[in-house]
């Protein structure tokens, strides 16, 4: 990863997930969701609603690696359609937009009580946008795992088990 203190930006989003004994489905799933979030946020930056209004459009790149004995690691980038090359102001504009807002809505999400109950008066979520539903499928799937962190900068996002942190 580039650091700012380097003159370059941090453009990618990392998601790590505890690769033991991974079901397919839901692997997909979550690549899924997530690109659709990525890409809505990605519209809606300084410049985003032109690179995708016309043809080709920005691509959504992924690095997969390992990491330690039981990670899998995924590091998405948008890149140029013709040449591959890394669209950093857009993925950084468009990363820190989604990693803020995905945290803001966990935070007004109901939460479960000692006895695994969801608080009192908590309903099924409403949300006012197709981006805001597009972050709750994404946290329906990264709960499916037993662990799943989100790492944008300085930011993150981590779901272990019932726990969530956010950085």
């Amino acid at each position: 990863m580039t650091s700012d203190s380097e003159g370059q930006i941090d453009y990618r989003i990392t998601l790590v997930l505890d690769a033991e004994s991974l079901p397919v489905s839901y692997v997909s799933s979550t690549l899924r969701v997530i690109q659709a979030a990525l890409r809505d946020f990605a519209r809606s930056v300084e410049g985003g609603e032109a690179l995708f209004g016309g043809q080709p459009q920005p691509v959504l790149l992924l690095d997969a690696a390992t990491s330690g004995e039981s990670d899998l690691v995924f590091e998405l980038y948008f890149a140029d359609p013709d040449d591959e090359a890394p669209m950093s102001k857009l993925s950084a504009q468009a990363f820190e937009a989604f990693i803020v807002s995905f945290g803001k809505m966990l935070k007004r999400m109901p939460q479960r009580d000692l006895w695994g109950v969801m608080s009192s008066g908590s309903g099924a979520p409403r949300f006012d946008n197709e981006t805001d539903g597009r972050l709750n499928e994404l946290r329906t799937e990264l709960r499916h795992f037993g662990r799943a962190v989100l790492r944008h900068g300085t930011r993150s996002i981590t779901f272990d088990g019932d726990q969530l942190e956010i950085e």
